[in-house]
């Protein structure tokens, strides 16, 4: 009788861990799809909704050279990919740019698309760094 007692525990322990696991992981991978980059000190945006109003859209740099200096650089966006939304409705769409040096980078645009649209590939930006690893593109007027 202690036995099948004893494996009763076990069994029941181990069904709980299980169920505990599975709720962790689920759990971390709903947070992973829905956490947001922070918005970088000093730009006047209250949430990544708002990305890409007035034609001024915060990057976020992913492969490539960092800007330096304080001076604004011309680029072209050559590519625009991986826009689909997350559970927020917002995109992190990334864009090889073309700076006008022959350098390319790519950045990660977050917005929400059906709000602002996406950097289209052929169009002239300019590019001013905020920090180590984030710049504003502003679009050239048409």
């Amino acid at each position: 009788m202690k036995m099948h007692t004893l494996f009763e525990s076990s069994r029941r322990a181990m069904l709980v861990m299980l169920a505990l696991g599975a709720a962790a992981l689920t759990t971390h991978q709903v947070q992973a799809a829905t956490a947001q980059p922070p918005i970088p000190k000093g730009v006047a945006m209250k949430s990544w909704q708002d990305n890409g109003s007035n034609g001024q859209y915060v990057l976020q740099l992913l492969e490539g050279k960092a800007l330096s200096g304080k001076e604004s650089v011309n680029g072209k966006v050559a590519s625009d990919s991986d826009c689909t939304p997350d559970a927020d409705g917002l995109s992190h769409c990334h864009n090889i740019i073309e700076l006008a040096n022959g350098q390319k980078m790519t950045v990660v645009d977050t917005h929400n698309m059906h709000i602002n649209r996406c950097l289209s590939p052929g169009e002239q930006i300019s590019l001013k760094k905020i920090d180590k690893t984030w710049m504003l593109a502003t679009l050239f007027k048409k």
